[in-house]
């Protein structure tokens, strides 16, 4: 029986390969498919090897965004040192200020008492001094406006407040301080009897 399946098979292939019509349609169809089993497997290949391959990042990339890094670095290192700069120089402007832009004078006294013992004993050498020194506090002129024609300022003092809106005639420091006049680009204040004009930056 093996010898008839096996004689079968080898009839039904030969026919396959050799016979013309049906046979010959069969061949050729299978012959597509196989061609095309090919050509889709190397596609899919391709796609399979696209998608996992990973793209190297170029080195002019890396140290062009090592370059900005470090440039935002100086540029922040910079900014803080300008403020730094600024913020000294307003303290160092702020005292020359008060002693009328001379500051290697001794600071005036502008409001002193002086007090002696009614009846001083005869030991004394030297009568106590006591001498109340009033500085100015830290003034900063924001900006000049005109509100109904009339001329004001936005301020902050020390002491006072931050955002105060000032006009000629205005008293602060327990009335030690007074607004005198208030122009486009200063403000002139009289403090305990000195004269001091304030600009648009910091004093």
């Amino acid at each position: 029986m093996n010898e008839g399946w096996r004689e079968s098979f080898v009839s039904l292939w030969k026919s396959f390969l050799y016979e013309k019509g049906a046979m010959r349609f069969l061949r050729i169809l299978i012959a597509l498919l196989f061609i095309l089993s090919i050509v889709w497997s190397m596609y899919l290949y391709r796609q399979i090897a696209t998608l996992s391959a990973v793209t190297p990042v170029e080195a002019s990339e890396v140290k062009l965004k090592a370059e900005e890094g470090d440039n935002y670095a100086n540029t922040v290192e910079g900014l803080e040192r300008i403020i730094m700069i600024r913020s000294r120089k307003g303290e160092l402007t702020h005292v020359a200020s008060t002693l009328e832009r001379c500051p290697f004078e001794e600071p005036v006294l502008t409001s002193y008492q002086l007090s002696y013992s009614d009846v001083p004993s005869e030991d004394e050498k030297s009568y106590p001094l006591q001498a109340e020194l009033y500085l100015p506090p830290y003034m900063e002129v924001r900006a000049v406006m005109l509100l109904d024609g009339k001329a004001m300022a936005l301020m902050n003092i020390e002491g006072e407040g931050d955002g105060l809106i000032v006009s000629p005639g205005y008293r602060f420091g327990d009335g030690r301080g007074r607004v005198v006049s208030i122009t486009q680009t200063k403000v002139v204040v009289l403090w305990a009897g000195t004269k001091m004009e304030l600009g648009m930056d910091v004093l």
